[in-house]
């Protein structure tokens, strides 16, 4: 079974152009689910103001669930991104460059990405997390295996410098 740990391993050979239609694909993904994130965003925080007053954290603990799918959604586009761009990598020098260069951030997402596999796990964290209960809510940074993560700007302009690379790095000559 592929999972995160061993994504590299036996992926079936792709062409450089379907590498980058698959890179294309999830990143216009990636960037298009960025407002309905926001969106979500705004429900948890909204939840949360109500269970302070309620007392009861079950809308909350739904709406943060929702997030996480819609965080999932996100971060799985960037594991497609980073499958695509570790093939072309093997490949194309140039490419080998920007896989380097965006190692540990492209690394950061994916990790979240295995995480957020475990949804329910991942909300639950969230309410024990922090010295007050759902405070990952208020400072908009959710915890994952002591990874802290949201999809925000930083991470949609990580995003668009990535591709900017892929597609600078695709107009040099491939290695031969």
């Amino acid at each position: 079974m592929r999972d995160v740990s061993n994504r590299h391993s036996g992926l079936p050979p792709r062409s450089p152009e379907m590498l980058y239609n698959v890179i294309r694909k999830f990143y216009r993904g990636a960037v298009s689910h960025y407002d309905l994130i926001q969106e979500k965003k705004s429900d948890v925080v909204a939840a949360r103001e109500r269970s302070l007053t309620t007392k009861d954290d079950s809308e909350l603990r739904q709406a943060l669930h929702t997030l996480f799918l819609e965080f999932h959604f996100y971060v799985t586009c960037w594991l497609q991104i980073e499958l695509a761009l570790y093939r072309l990598a093997k490949q194309d020098a140039a490419q080998a460059v920007v896989l380097a260069k965006f190692q540990s951030i492209l690394e950061r997402h994916v990790a979240v990405r295995e995480q957020l596999d475990q949804t329910e796990a991942c909300v639950n964290q969230q309410a024990v997390d922090g010295e007050v209960a759902w405070s990952c809510v208020e400072q908009d940074a959710y915890w994952f295996d002591g990874i802290s993560f949201t999809v925000d700007q930083a991470s949609l302009n990580s995003l668009h410098q990535l591709f900017q690379a892929i597609q600078t790095a695709k107009n040099e000559p491939p290695l031969k």
